[in-house]
């Protein structure tokens, strides 16, 4: 959590956590278009190609001041590509408590189950143990055909015995209902941690002012302002967003090709594909990137070697609004 001691005021992170394409984002849509723009702060939006990092700041209506602090809730949801994991660990990183969004439909259930073991994984990596944080799940997109049922979901996810709402985020059954128990919940961490409590506090039942006519609005409809990576770490960090910083213009890349090789990897650019190519050691490691027709809206790409050999392969799950696909190697030597 945050405290800012001069405004009075404690700030709990909650992160919706998943698989791709399973709700996460459609849950903070649906919270951000239904509740009082007086109750909530801007949205904000770290766009990829596949999915989207959003998050923005939402104040509970009957929580009161705990040791005189304000407190307010901070929503994030994390990438579900599996290759996107820095990012999730980032969006991770302070959370006070997790909603895990999975996709009820039966192809996913291996998904799910990645996805939560991943959880675990980048909680251990911040030396937190998910049975010691606020969870509750939330199993999405009920209303489909071929689903699993609720105790097969349960029994592959919720050995915790944590709470668990079925939901249709899409037209909001279930949404409210999952927020105000992760909220609850995580407020009991906060009065926990603020009143150094020898006997733990009680759960609330926290409300939020809600217009339950109001309808889930698309995305492209919704104020959004996009930042980048860097601007959503300084968020993290309790900082004012720094302005973005514009990518240089093809004037400015072709003077970079004239720099050394020493002058270009001290330069704390965003490399392209072909620059990062060059930094390797060998730089015909990787000579070719195919695109293979994957049908039912996916998308397989290979990454192959000099001598032909396939190095990775990514099978990606396409929105139907999907246009353009960039793809980005973190490489490592």
């Amino acid at each position: 959590m945050l405290i800012n001691h001069t405004s009075k005021q404690v700030t709990a992170k909650i992160v919706y956590y998943g698989t791709g394409l399973g709700g996460k984002t459609t849950n903070l849509q649906y919270i951000y278009s239904v509740t009082n723009p007086r109750a909530r702060g801007k949205l904000v939006c770290m766009e990829t190609e596949i999915e989207r990092t959003l998050f923005f700041d939402l104040l509970p209506m009957n929580v009161g001041l705990v040791k005189g602090y304000e407190t307010k809730f901070q929503l994030y949801t994390v990438p579900g590509q599996v290759f996107y994991d820095s990012t999730r660990k980032l969006v991770l990183k302070g959370a006070d408590g997790i909603v895990f969004v999975a996709d009820s439909q039966e192809l996913m259930e291996q998904a799910n189950r990645e996805s939560f073991d991943n959880l675990k994984e980048n909680l251990e990596f911040y030396n937190h143990q998910i049975e010691n944080m606020p969870l509750v799940f939330q199993y999405n997109k009920r209303d489909l055909k071929n689903i699993s049922s609720v105790d097969k979901l349960n029994d592959n996810l919720n050995n915790l015995n944590r709470p668990y709402f079925e939901a249709v985020a899409r037209s909001g059954r279930g949404v409210i209902e999952t927020l105000r128990e992760i909220s609850g919940l995580t407020l009991v961490r906060i009065r926990n941690a603020l009143e150094h409590a020898t006997v733990p506090a009680k759960n609330v039942a926290v409300q939020f002012d809600v217009d339950h006519g109001q309808q889930l609005r698309k995305m492209k409809d919704l104020p959004v302002k996009k930042v980048s990576v860097e601007q959503m770490t300084a968020s993290e960090a309790g900082q004012d967003l720094p302005p973005k910083i514009e990518k240089a213009p093809p004037a400015a890349l072709a003077e970079a090709a004239n720099e050394t090789r020493e002058e270009r990897l001290a330069k704390p650019v965003n490399p392209s594909l072909g620059e990062l190519l060059h930094r390797l050691e060998d730089p015909t490691r990787i000579t070719k990137i195919e695109k293979i027709p994957g049908g039912d809206g996916r998308l397989i790409v290979e990454v192959k070697s000099g001598d032909g050999r396939t190095l990775r392969q990514f099978d990606i799950a396409l929105r139907p609004e999907t246009r353009k696909v960039n793809i980005i190697l973190d490489v490592k030597n």
